[in-house]
């Protein structure tokens, strides 16, 4: 899975991609680290990706992100599942405009598309993640 998904990683320009400025790494690292089987690392990772995409605003590399968010999202422990699923909880409160940017509509688009994934999550046996899928499904 990893070398994978680092590969995968490595094809986005992520430059292109605003980030928060108060973002200490590169969003590339933070993806890895947030597949990590090391419960620690992804939390601190989780963290970390929040500051870079959600702090003030929604910055536009959450949409290049929200593919690798969903395939570590199925392989994650639900501590760090719940973590993925506040992050993409944001995304949906963008607004579902068609003045929106494109950047907007696409990831919100994308959060549509999975929708059968986030119901599938909303049965949980973690009610913590059950509870933020159902949540999410309430904005898409």
């Amino acid at each position: 899975m990893a070398d994978s998904l680092w590969m995968k990683l490595r094809r986005v320009r992520w430059n292109k991609y605003e980030i928060s400025p108060a973002a200490k790494k590169q969003v590339p690292r933070m993806l890895e680290n947030l597949a990590s089987r090391k419960e620690p690392r992804a939390m601190k990772a989780s963290h970390e990706l929040w500051v870079a995409l959600c702090s003030g605003q929604i910055y536009p590399a959450a949409e290049p992100c929200f593919p690798f968010l969903v395939e570590i999202l199925g392989i994650s422990e639900f501590s760090v599942q719940g973590e993925i699923l506040d992050l993409m909880t944001h995304f949906a409160q963008l607004p579902d405009e068609q003045s929106a940017p494109d950047w907007h509509r696409r990831l919100r688009s994308n959060l549509k598309k999975q929708s059968g994934f986030f119901k599938k999550l909303s049965y949980s046996s973690d009610a913590i993640v059950a509870d933020k899928a159902t949540k999410l499904l309430s904005l898409i």
